[in-house]
């Protein structure tokens, strides 16, 4: 499946020069940042999670020939992969991906098959709220999850609960609850008193629930 958070415009420009990528570590250990120095790779952000999906995109295509490659995920100025075990270690395999991204830069390869100028199409009946805390998301919250490799952007709001979606790195990082409790919930909170909490389909609470429990316990 391919998802793109559908509030920043996408776009790519092929690229013909000496590309220098960084790979980080990001909160995530089964993710690997591999970031682009000084160059703009696409505004917007899209997740490929399959190899069906990542036939959209010809660089993902290739991060999926690795076999171990659980999700390829490209936004802004870096690509994102994310593998299926802990095994075998990032240090045996970020030199193969490092490679793979590098020569499909230099060589002016596409990123994506599809058009990139279109500008998205946002649901209907955004009311003035809705667009607040989505302006909110993207200002304050975007900026930080990029910088781990990951992505939390606005889903929905209903009854007074914000549902957020992660991707890249953010997903199935076993510190994603506790961002959204004790950072992303509270920003909301402060910011509009009609939001009660937020909440995510894309996260497992089990693990935040017990460290709230035992927070009130001791």
């Amino acid at each position: 499946m391919l998802t793109a958070n559908p509030y920043i415009f996408p776009n790519f420009a092929p690229m013909s020069k000496l590309i220098n990528i960084h790979a980080t570590k990001v909160p995530n250990p089964l993710a690997m940042k591999f970031e682009v120095e000084d160059l703009l790779l696409t505004p917007a952000a899209f997740t490929f999670d399959s190899l069906s999906a990542a036939k959209r995109s010809p660089l993902a295509t290739k991060l999926f020939g690795f076999n171990y490659v659980q999700q390829v995920f490209i936004a802004k100025n870096f690509i994102t992969v994310t593998k299926k075990e802990e095994l075998p270690t990032w240090d045996a395999l970020m030199i193969d991906i490092r490679i793979i991204i590098k020569k499909h830069l230099e060589g002016s390869e596409a990123l994506f098959d599809f058009d990139g100028t279109q500008l998205p199409v946002l649901p209907e009946g955004e009311g003035y709220l809705i667009e607040k805390i989505r302006e909110t998301l993207d200002r304050q919250i975007l900026p930080a999850t990029w910088q781990d490799g990951g992505e939390i952007y606005f889903d929905s709001f209903e009854d007074g609960v914000v549902k957020v979606k992660l991707a890249g790195s953010c997903v199935g990082c076993p510190f994603a609850p506790r961002t959204i409790k004790y950072g992303v919930e509270p920003l909301l909170k402060r910011h509009f008193p009609d939001v009660i909490s937020v909440t995510s389909d894309d996260v497992d609470w089990g693990d935040t629930i017990q460290e709230v429990n035992s927070e009130f316990e001791a």
